[in-house]
């Protein structure tokens, strides 16, 4: 993703706003979970799952905004903790969701490691000049 012409820097920098637009896309009705219904209340391991997801989740969301590699390992994080603190196995319609859902967490670790090479690339450049 990398070239001496900043290509590689553009191509990351457009993934980059990409995620945060899908993202922010992705998080707005996640929050309506936050508000949820009236009632009693999760209780006992559901809320370890709502802390990872939605808010650990979005908490990612919004990290990428400033760092887009950490805030895409912390949204994936927390989306596969959050399955594995379930426990169950859901139909394939449903982990098709959870792979949509995660899409913008995918491409902040797509443009973060870019942007990481294009900065590693100019500081070597930089040294040779």
């Amino acid at each position: 993703m990398n070239d001496s012409g900043g290509h590689g820097t553009t191509v990351a920098r457009i993934l980059v706003w990409i995620a945060r637009l899908s993202g922010t896309a992705v998080v707005l009705p996640l929050m309506l979970i936050v508000v949820g219904e009236s009632g009693s209340g999760p209780a006992g391991a559901e809320w370890v799952y709502l802390a990872l997801f939605p808010f650990g989740f979005s908490a990612g969301y919004l990290i990428g905004w400033r760092w887009p590699l950490l805030g895409g390992c912390v949204s994936l994080a927390c989306m596969a903790l959050s399955l594995v603190v379930l426990g169950r196995v859901f139909d394939p319609e449903t982990y098709g969701i959870w792979a949509v859902l995660s899409l913008p967490g995918v491409l902040y670790v797509i443009a973060g490691l870019g942007l990481r090479g294009a900065v590693a690339d100019r500081e070597a450049s930089g040294l040779r000049g």
